[in-house]
């Protein structure tokens, strides 16, 4: 604590520096060994099939041919490294809102939650970028479809109105079952409307074989950057 204190008093956040190392950490071992993007290469692309069709088809392949646990690992590393900057708010706020005695069972059950909808997400944008590969037969190609789609989402309303919701800090009991339930309420929601927010931050990289780990720590300090500022107004506005 007197550590913490000295570290605020000199303007440094403890809490972001820690979240920052850890992502800084991870994006070294990435380094050393992606297995994300290892696994999305053993994958061929065949663009000759109904899209539906051949999105069930990577689905077989990649429970054939990838190691399902290693291939999570590496989608768990993805996420840690790009977005646990960005989680500062909400784990102060389950620190601060919960029982001395509970901080460290909200922050794990907030983190479960968060994480699980985030895999989740990132399956299917696996999915989605093995087909825009093979439907364009290039990696740049795919990448530069996503990047399109993701400016014009970058500017929508509807993103300013999912990043506003990033920002909620709900009410969290502290006694009984709902002191359990309200962490994984809490980083279910949160989680939801990070991937609505930043499914295009997250997709482009798994287009990019090669050089998407410099793309990657930019877009988790684009992430961490817009936690830290409060919503437009507009962003509010419903309809």
């Amino acid at each position: 604590m007197a550590l913490a204190q000295r570290l605020r008093d000199a303007g440094v956040d403890p809490l972001a520096s820690l979240l920052w190392g850890i992502s800084l950490s991870v994006f070294v071992l990435m380094a050393v060994n992606d297995r994300v993007h290892a696994g999305l290469m053993q994958l061929c692309v065949d663009g000759s099939r109904p899209m539906l069709a051949e999105g069930i088809a990577y689905l077989r392949l990649a429970g054939a041919t990838v190691d399902a646990a290693a291939l999570t690992g590496g989608m768990l590393t993805m996420l840690v490294a790009m977005m646990v900057p960005a989680l500062a708010g909400p784990l102060l706020h389950l620190w601060f809102r919960s029982l001395s005695r509970h901080r460290w069972r909200a922050v794990a059950l907030f983190l479960l939650a968060y994480f699980l909808v985030w895999l989740a997400a990132c399956a299917l944008l696996f999915v989605v970028a093995l087909l825009l590969v093979s439907r364009t037969g290039s990696a740049l190609a795919a990448a530069s479809i996503v990047l399109s789609g993701g400016l014009l989402w970058q500017v929508s309303r509807a993103r300013r109105r999912c990043l506003a919701r990033c920002h909620l800090r709900p009410r969290l009991s502290v006694f009984g079952w709902p002191a359990l339930a309200d962490p994984l309420r809490f980083g279910a929601s949160h989680g939801f409307w990070c991937v609505s927010t930043c499914w295009a931050l997250m997709l482009l990289p798994l287009c990019l074989p090669a050089g998407h780990l410099p793309f990657m720590l930019f877009a988790a300090m684009w992430v961490a950057h817009e936690r830290t500022k409060p919503p437009t107004p507009q962003a509010w506005v419903v309809g």
